[in-house]
């Protein structure tokens, strides 16, 4: 499956839950055949302050790409410094 510029091997996706989505699950989802494993949802505020936590779901080292995260936030001036 054809993804942006990606080439996904097939098109089973894994949401982003927090508190399930952190990287050892995600490296097991696309070793068992997951075309894309989203990370745990962060907030833009979060990412601008980088506390411990943010930094750990933020933590995207070892894995395949492509590599998804999920960013929440209400200002839309908020998440653009973060990109």
């Amino acid at each position: 499956m054809q993804f942006l510029d990606f080439q996904l091997r097939n098109q089973l996706f894994v949401a982003p839950m927090a508190g399930v989505t952190d990287r050892p699950f995600r490296q097991l989802c696309k070793r068992m055949g997951a075309g894309l494993a989203v990370s745990e949802m962060v907030t833009s505020n979060s990412l601008l302050y980088g506390s411990a936590k943010t930094r750990r779901r933020a933590n995207h080292e070892g894995e395949v790409a492509p590599v998804s995260v999920q960013i929440a936030g209400a200002s839309p001036r908020l998440p653009a410094p973060v990109r």
